[in-house]
């Protein structure tokens, strides 16, 4: 599993939390795979360059974090519905596996709190599961 190559793709819209993911997505890569970050400037932007990338470069898996914080509109509702089946799409007709580590929260109290508890953190828990589904679909390329 070394020579695999992963990209992260992720919103800097709450930098400071998706940095957070980030570094816990990268302390989880326990095969040591190669892993690029692409940083986009907010969750919106994520599936088209995770189109982008699977068109133009050539990986074995997309990790996809970024936080969407519930507001008093009804912006967050649009947003992670969008993205959310967005991504959905593009892992159904993709043929490497697009992990889905994108915070949907009601309030900053929760986001800090899925981003920064270490064992908790769920850019390494989107890191495992990436690897985990990553070792899955070799199994059943042969």
């Amino acid at each position: 599993m070394k020579n695999k190559n992963i990209c992260i793709v992720a919103s800097t819209f709450y930098d400071d939390l998706s940095d957070q993911l980030i570094n816990g997505a990268i302390q989880a890569n326990t095969f040591g795979c190669n892993i690029d970050v692409m940083k986009v400037p907010g969750a919106f932007e994520i599936p088209g360059m995770v189109k982008h990338i699977l068109d133009y470069k050539k990986l074995d898996l997309i990790i996809t974090l970024g936080v969407l914080i519930k507001g008093e509109s009804d912006h967050f509702e649009y947003i992670s519905s969008s993205v959310s089946n967005s991504i959905s799409q593009l892992a159904i007709t993709s043929k490497i596996p697009i992990i889905f580590g994108i915070l949907t929260t009601n309030n900053m109290e929760q986001a800090i709190e899925r981003a920064y508890v270490n064992k908790k953190n769920k850019g390494g828990e989107a890191m495992s599961t990436g690897l985990e589904m990553l070792k899955l679909y070799d199994q059943y390329k042969k």
